[in-house]
């Protein structure tokens, strides 16, 4: 008996741990649109004056439905964190960050999983 609550936490951590490694980013692009499900105008640069700035992703998820976070970053600070829910084994999903012109440099945009685990990471910059 002293066993069973021991392999059921076992076998609950083996899920827990299998989970984080069921999602797999195939692709990310960074565009300035996104039509019909695909990025338009595609760069890892863009202009100060661009707007917005879309992160593209195609994911493969064993399991679903699930979540993935798109979190952009700006000089190291967290500008955007945005839920976006993943219901095909693959499946093409989009955020985009409204961009001021005097945010100028290197961005950052961490794909994460549903328990924030960061799974894939892309940088593009914004410039004169």
């Amino acid at each position: 008996m002293r066993l069973i609550p021991s392999l059921i936490f076992s076998i609950l951590m083996i899920i827990t741990i299998s989970k984080a490694s069921q999602i797999e980013v195939i692709d990310m692009k960074f565009a300035r649109d996104v039509v019909n499900r695909e990025p338009v105008d595609v760069s890892d640069r863009f202009p100060p004056d661009i707007g917005r700035v879309y992160c593209w992703t195609k994911i493969k998820a064993d399991t679903v439905p699930t979540k993935i976070y798109h979190v952009w970053y700006y000089n190291e600070k967290e500008m955007a964190k945005v839920e976006l829910e993943i219901r095909y084994p693959v499946f093409r999903t989009w955020s985009y960050k409204t961009i001021l012109p005097q945010w100028t440099g290197e961005w950052k945009v961490v794909v994460q999983d549903e328990e924030g685990n960061n799974i894939y990471e892309k940088t593009f910059e914004i410039k004169q």
